[in-house]
């Protein structure tokens, strides 16, 4: 089988970052191509902050973060923390009004994959419903069906498997397993923008072949 990777995405040199008194990188440097990555390590090892710098939503103390086809506009990146609060316009935003936002903020935005995905995590029954009428695992399949269909370049992924039932996980490893390069490849060679995955989650998900694996320790 073909294994060769896909075409340089993101790039890091050299970042430090980190908390008052808990520097989380020193010095670290990674490339992440097109495909699905994976930021694997325990709690307390800074999965979720990898992904907000790489979203740009933590502050780098030192260090460069590039992305091969230079800047990336707010629509290339997708990511929503599961476990931040939601703000009083959220928690008040009905669901299907907060996707048709989405579908508007992201140009390659995909309604058949949005309905596909949502379908198979039983999300097409609570459009009426304000954000915060949805469960933990509600929301988390929400921002994962749209984050499948936003189509962004980048796409940050934090604990998918968190507060799902068993026919989620399948549905979430199987939507994951699919945006893996050797079945990116033949869709990007028809024309189609390449994507950048990158989960953090505290083990390897058995059954997913990783186009990379980061191991984070504690600092």
């Amino acid at each position: 089988m073909d294994r060769r990777p896909g075409p340089l995405m993101v790039s890091a040199r050299g970042l430090c970052f980190g908390y008052p008194g808990r520097a989380l990188a020193r010095d670290a440097s990674h490339e992440w191509t097109a495909g699905l990555h994976l930021l694997q390590g325990d709690e307390g090892t800074g999965k979720t902050s990898w992904l907000k710098v790489l979203a740009g939503q933590l502050a780098l103390q030192s260090g460069e973060l590039r992305f091969a086809a230079g800047p990336l506009p707010a629509h290339e990146i997708f990511w929503q923390d599961p476990r931040a609060e939601l703000d009083a316009v959220l928690r008040g935003c009905r669901m299907d009004d907060w996707v048709a936002g989405q579908a508007a903020r992201y140009p390659r935005w995909s309604q058949p994959a949005w309905e596909a995905h949502a379908g198979a995590l039983n999300l097409l029954g609570h459009g009426h419903k304000p954000l915060r009428g949805l469960s933990a695992g509600s929301l988390r399949k929400l921002w994962l069906a749209a984050g499948w269909a936003s189509g962004a370049a980048l796409t940050l992924v934090d604990e998918p498997l968190a507060a799902l039932d068993l026919p989620a996980v399948r549905h979430v490893q199987q939507a994951l397993a699919d945006l893996a390069w050797r079945h990116q490849a033949p869709r990007v060679a028809a024309g189609e923008p390449p994507r950048c995955i990158i989960v953090a989650h505290w083990d390897r998900m058995q059954g997913l072949a990783w186009d990379g694996v980061t191991e984070l320790t504690s600092a």
